[in-house]
């Protein structure tokens, strides 16, 4: 089970860094980072998933900060 970790692990750092290399050659052959980021939120809806998160962080603090 640790062996197919260690797989799963290495398949979202590659990822992530040919996500970051992509960009990285977008920005410097001069893309605007703004269409860059409108580009990869209509694909993969960054925008959405950052509000989500918002709202659950909010409703957790609130929800230990509220009186028992």
């Amino acid at each position: 089970m640790r062996k197919g970790w260690k797989i799963v692990l290495t398949i979202v750092l590659i990822a992530l860094f040919l996500g970051a290399a992509g960009v990285g050659v977008g920005l410097m052959t001069g893309a605007d980072g703004m269409r860059i980021y409108d580009i990869l939120d209509e694909r993969y809806n960054i925008t959405m998933y950052y509000e989500y998160s918002q709202q659950v962080m909010d409703a957790v603090a609130e929800s230990w900060n509220a009186p028992n």
